[in-house]
Parts: C-alpha cells; structure tokens; sequence
C-alpha cells in the first residue's frame, strides 16, 4: 500500500495523459488484462549461494563446480529435506512473480505495449518507402502538426519512420523494447516521450532510444537539448545518432569545450542539440550577465523546450546540488596563503588542533593558538584588521582533508578536482571559502585569487527550467522518491531484451586494508589465468595505482583508466576493449561511463586501431603526446586479428596514397590532425555506402585525392575482418563466464554500486560481480 499511495498520483496523471492523447481504454481507464502477448521477461533462477572450494593455487573462496552437491549438503545441515527446501524456493520465485504483475510499472509497461502494437503495423508499410520519401515524412509531419494534430496523434508513425531510418544508416533496428526507451525497442522512447524517467540495463541501447523521444519533440521546431555527462559522449552521440536525424531531415547541432558564441549560437538553433550539462549551465549563465541580445548564444526568449538527460541520476542526484558558478573580481589576500601552509606544517594534530571527519571541521587548541600567532607574529589570529585565523584553519584542512590523488590531482601547475563519484577530472570546478587557494599552496603552485560569485545555478535548478523534461540510466529506480519529489519523474523499469544472468557473489570483508588488496590481487590472477576479462572498480587514483604496482610484482598485464592524463586521454578505447579474453582494467569506478564492454572487443574500436597504426606514421612525423605504455603491454596478451589479404591490400594502398599526398602536397600534418583525417574518414564510411565512395575515388572528386574515400573503404573492410573476430573471441568469453567485476568498496548509495556491477551481464550476457570491502 506504501508504494501505491507513493506513485499513484503520477501513473494516473501519465494515464489520463494517454486517454486524452486519444489511446483506447476501457471504461474504467485500468488496462485491459489480454492472454495475447506475455510483457513479463523471463525470470532467471535465484543465485546459488558461494561456497568454499578449496584450490591449491589460491587462498580464498570461489564459486563451487559442484553447486548442486553443496546445496544438498547445506539443506540437510539446516534439517531440512531436499524435497521442503524446494518447495520453498517455488513458493519465494511465485511471491516474487507475483509482486512483479502487481506492481504499477508493470502495468504502465503492459500499456505501452499497445503502442509497439501500432509501430509494429506501420513497420512494412515505411520499408516500401524510399529513402527520399522517407525524408519527406520529416515535412508531411511538420505540416499535419500545423494543421491543428498534436505530437501524440503521430507518434506511432514518427517512431517506425525513426526506426526504418536508424535501419538504413546505422544498421540498427530498435528492439520492440526500445521503442519504448528505444533500445530495448520502442518502450523506451514512450517513456522519454512522456518526461518520465527510462531505467534500462546496460548495452540495451539508450542511446538510440533517445532518437525516437528527441524526433518526435524536434518536429514542433522549438528545439531539443540531449544532454550527456562530457564532451566525448557528447559528440559520440551526434555523430553517430546525428546521421538518423540529418538523413529524415532535421538538423543537429554540437556543443563542445572551446567553442566561440558565434558557433554556439549556430548549434543552439538546430533543432537537435546535442552537449554536456556543464556546458549547458555556463551558456545559460553567460547569457543572464550579457549585456546585449548580440551576445545571447541560446534560444531566447524560450532556451529550454524539451530534454533528454542522459545518465540522469548522476546528473541530477550525483550532481544535482553542486552549484555552477561564474566568477567576477579577485580579493588581494593571495600572499597570506603560502605563509599559511608553512605555519599548517608545524602543527601537529592532537596537540596543536583537533579534526571532525565527520563535517571535515577543524578546530585549534590553546596550544595551537599561541604556536601560530608565534610563527605568524601576531597578537590575535581574530583580529579584524590583521586576520589570520581563516587562512590558518583552511590550510589545516587542506592538509589533512584533501588528499594529492584523490580529491584532487595536479596537473600543469594546477589542482584539478577529481570528481569522487565519476572518476573524472573538473577543469572548470573550484572549491569556495579560499579551500582551494588553501590546496594551491600546500602544494606549492601558483595561487589564483579568491573571486566574487556573480552568477550560479544548481542542475537541479537548472533543469526544472525545462517545460517537458525526461531521462535515462541504467540505475534510477532506488532514487525514484526523490525524482517525483523534486521533478514530478517517475521512474519506468523498461524490460531487458534477454534475461539478465549475471551473477553476484556474496562480498567478501577484510581486517585490514593490505589484506583486502592482497586477496583482491590474487583473485584477479586466479581469473586471468582462465582467460576472463576482469574490470576492478576502484575509488581513487591513489587506489587504482596501488593495484596496478601489485599486479606488476605478479607480472598480469593490465590497463589503469583513472584521471591521470596518460589514461584518461584512451577513456573509451580502454573500456571498450575491456571485454576481450584476458583483458584486465583498473578503473575508477565511474570512468569510461556510456561506452559499453563488448565481450570479445569492440569491432569497431579494434578496426580504427589498425587503421591509425597502419597509416599515422606515414601522415605524420610526430609521435603520440599520450603516455601508453600500460596499453600496449596490456595489448600483448591480446589475440591478434585475422586481416584478410583484400583488407591487407587496401591497408597498402591507403598507406601508399597517404605518403604519396604528404610529399607531393607538402603536408605535413601534426599527430591530432592526422588522427582527425582518420575519424573524418570512418565517419565518412558510415554516411556512404559502397558505391558512393567507389564513386569518390573514381572520380577523384575529394580534396587530397580520394585518400579519405580510400581510407573509408579500407575501414570498411577491415571492420568485417574485426567484426569476425570479436564474435568469436565473444564466444570464447562467455564460455568461461563472461566479465568479472570486482568492487573494492561499497558506496553509502546502493545506486552507485549497482552502476558498477551493470557492467557485467549486459544483453543477456553471461558474467559475475563481487565486492572486497574493509
């Protein structure tokens, strides 16, 4: 009764919505109970429960080969027959069947099933379209919308038109799921439609599920943000998605770091838009302190429309409170910092001063008191016209609160936050209350000025700005009060397109935090040594690289994705290589977030790769300015890709055209250009068919010669020959169980911990997930 009188009000609201938008019910508005169509995903049998089995090589407990024999064993120590013991599993998986089919998502879902119904009729009349009457929906749509329709009444036919077009760009077709949240099939993008909140599993695909939410909005003309958590996925997202939406005619927009207002003022115009919530909350801040409409970048009067979150739980729970802040005039107390770091260190704590790790307070002794105002030559730390005391006390706390390599890392004599919960570095991120000028000069850099707040927003506060709001995450179910709460958002479980079969193990406590690394270690040699992709989800920098040093000592080749650099600038080659069979990564434990881990590899990470290292050296002299070296003693393990000899010939001749271009062009291209003419090249090979880019070399109308067509094709080639590859070094994989994730601590919100175990078991994958906690 609890959780009905919660989200009632909201589900009735969503279904009065749909009554209205002319959907048929029947009289009393409850949905109809039909025997035609199961919407209940297949159950998978409750986990065994971890038993000791004893290995010679290995201290620790794994899961038992003999389950069946144990579980005997344990029923008949509890003094009960098999025979008691399996009634009650029956009776505990129908309880659990039950309050499946009576809960309020299942009937929300079971309704939505009438509209994949309708997508699905349409589905072979738009494949008889050709490509230019399929774009010309695009305008028909428009036209019927203002004619007096309203977006519901086309939704149906929006959503096959958006289907049959990622078919014939992308080769994607959303699974009758995702059209409700769009990559489980058409569910998801329902429930985008409708601004309620899509929880979808990993790799099921909410990236193109976004498409269908962000079409169907974009033909009123008003324009739609779809809002990610950095600029990589960002522009991911439009590139790869952007050819849906520019194929059926609408344009796409792109929002990214270093950007001039002109050309964010151009991209906020499109009707889709694409950029990450940074970026989006200083736009809207630079905006409110312009002091003309020459220098508004934004849709005024009307900014906000519609919008897709995605990763919406870090974004407006993780984050949500952290505010955005504009800085304007410096204060002049820069040279009291340093002075006050020198006096920190000759403090010692328990003496001196006294800390609170609860609130991270920090308060001086008498001893303390006369110690400092000794070192700094004052009568009064407190006086008014000679203050010292807050400098002191920030110094203290930047000591023993704010730890190098974990809260913070130093990189081109500046202290960049590392966000706790995503593992990333926060350029634009500065801590108040002269906390981080405090940091500066305990590590001895160059102080920037303490500054005055002259605009600031939160996310939370940012995004209510939105009349029609909505998003998506693989974990949003646990948060779901405070999503209704704070943005009227209810949180819809879209079901899996394959039964979920991971499994996870009962977690592990230690006595001491050695301990806990050493068994951590030896667990992930005992996997190595079968050949199972591992992925360690860590908590700091400082963690992931004490690992990494244990690791070494046992000689297991292994890749660290943390905030440092040299790793951080691979993110996405990392993760989606993580997959692969003997496969070993370290990483914070949000890092990498939104690319998936393919079992096996990622086919068209692993192609791109061949490519750059075939033919970079032969566009540029340069070197990487990437550190890589754990990448390429990781890659040694790695089972080398069969490339066949027409895909070794076209490697060749793109290699030949390449040099050929540099010299007789005079070209001399740095190494990101050259890596830029590779990605434009593999873009260009996803937008053209074949015969198009044949076409393109025949007759030679490209600049530089047909090298970028040459380079398209030979991507082509070599993808088929990785794509091969990866589906059967995926079976391998999931023959030995799949991905193993290891957490190395639990977060206060089982949400975070969650996010780490999804990535294992994606798309009805096999794989198991354990916690080693202190």
């Amino acid at each position: 009764m609890v959780v009905v009188t919660l989200t009632l009000p909201k589900i009735v609201s969503l279904a009065m919505k749909r009554k209205a938008n002319g959907k048929a019910r029947n009289p009393n508005g409850h949905c109809a109970f039909s025997s035609q169509r199961s919407f209940f995903t297949p159950k998978s049998f409750p986990q065994l429960k971890t038993f000791p089995c004893a290995k010679p090589t290995s201290p620790f407990f794994f899961p038992s080969p003999f389950p069946s024999f144990l579980i005997l064993r344990q029923h008949r120590s509890k003094g009960q027959t098999p025979i008691a013991a399996s009634l009650k599993e029956n009776v505990g998986r129908f309880k659990k069947t039950l309050s499946d089919f009576t809960s309020l998502n299942c009937w929300v879902v079971r309704d939505y099933y009438r509209l994949v119904d309708s997508v699905n009729a349409l589905e072979p009349e738009i494949q008889r379209l050709s490509d230019e009457q399929l774009t010309a929906k695009t305008s028909e749509f428009k036209k019927r919308l203002n004619q007096g329709e309203n977006v519901s009444d086309i939704q149906a036919e929006a959503f096959a038109v958006v289907r049959e077009a990622a078919k014939r760009k992308l080769g994607m077709r959303h699974f009758d799921v995702q059209i409700k949240s769009m990559y489980n099939g058409i569910i998801g993008g329902a429930v985008l439609h409708d601004g309620s909140i899509a929880e979808m599993k990993t790799g099921e695909g909410k990236t193109l599920v976004s498409t269908l939410a962000a079409y169907l909005n974009a033909l009123t003309g008003d324009g739609v943000h779809v809002v990610t958590v950095n600029d990589y996925l960002a522009r991911r997202d439009a590139e790869w998605m952007g050819r849906v939406h520019s194929f059926l005619g609408l344009s796409v927009g792109l929002i990214q770091k270093g950007m001039t207002a002109e050309e964010r003022r151009t991209n906020y115009q499109c009707d889709i838009t694409y950029t990450n919530n940074s970026e989006l909350g200083f736009d809207y801040l630079r905006d409110n302190l312009a002091g003309n409409s020459d220098q508004l970048v934004m849709r005024w009067p009307k900014p906000f429309h519609f919008a897709i979150v995605d990763e919406v739980d870090s974004v407006l729970i993780d984050e949500g409170r952290n505010p955005l802040l504009i800085s304007g005039e410096a204060s002049k107390d820069d040279a009291r910092y340093p002075v006050a770091a020198k006096v920190a260190e000759l403090l010692m704590r328990g003496l001196h001063y006294n800390i609170e790790l609860k609130d991270n307070s920090v308060e001086l002794t008498e001893e303390g008191i006369a110690l400092a105002e000794l070192a700094l030559e004052t009568n009064d730390l407190w006086d008014e016209n000679d203050p010292w005391a807050r400098f002191v006390m920030n110094a203290l706390k930047a000591k023993e609160f704010y730890r190098r390599d974990v809260q913070y890392i130093v990189r081109n004599g500046k202290a960049l936050i590392i966000n706790e919960l995503t593992g990333r570095v926060e350029e634009k991120r500065r801590w108040s209350e002269g906390i981080h000028q405090a940091v500066e000069a305990k590590e001895g850099l160059k102080i920037q000025a303490d500054s005055v707040v002259v605009a600031q927003i939160t996310y939370q506060s940012l995004f209510k700005l939105y009349p029609k709001l909505s998003g998506m995450t693989g974990t949003a179910k646990t948060e779901e009060k405070e999503f209704l709460k704070m943005f009227q958002m209810p949180v819809i479980e879209v079901p899996t397109n394959l039964p979920n079969i991971r499994k996870d193990l009962p977690i592990q406590a230690f006595a001491t935090a050695r301990g806990k690394w050493e068994y951590v270690s030896q667990e992930v040699e005992y996997m190595f040594r079968q050949g199972r992709p591992v992925l360690v989800g860590t908590t700091s920098v400082e963690n992931s690289e004490y690992l990494s040093d244990l690791l070494k000592e046992r000689n297991i080749p292994h890749s660290v994705l943390n905030a440092r650099p040299k790793y951080a600038a691979r993110e996405a080659e990392i993760i989606a290589q993580a997959g692969r069979k003997y496969a070993l990564t370290i990483s914070t434990n949000m890092a990498g977030r939104g690319t998936d881990i393919i079992l096996g590899g990622n086919p068209k990470m692993l192609a791109r790769e061949i490519i750059e290292d075939s033919l970079l050296s032969f566009l540029t002299g340069e070197a990487s300015s990437v550190e890589v070296s754990d990448m390429a003693i990781s890659r040694k393990v790695f089972s080398k890709v069969k490339v066949g000899p027409s895909s070794m010939a076209l490697l060749a001749k793109a290699a030949l055209m390449a040099k050929f271009v540099g010299k007789s062009e005079g070209k001399n291209w740095t190494y990101e250009e050259a890596k830029s003419i590779i990605s434009e090249s593999v873009e260009m090979s996803q937008s053209m068919d074949l015969k198009k880019l044949q076409k393109l070399i025949d007759d030679g109308q490209s600049e530089m010669y047909p090298l970028g067509p040459s380079i398209a094709i030979t991507y082509l080639s070599v993808l088929k020959d990785c794509e091969v590859h990866c589906t059967k070094e995926g079976s391998e994989v999931k023959r030995l169980g799949g991905l193993h994730v290891i957490g190395t601590s639990l977060h206060e919100s089982r949400r975070i911990d969650n996010q780490l175990r999804g990535r294992a078991g994606r798309q009805g994958d096999p794989g198991s997930t354990r916690f080693m906690v202190r």
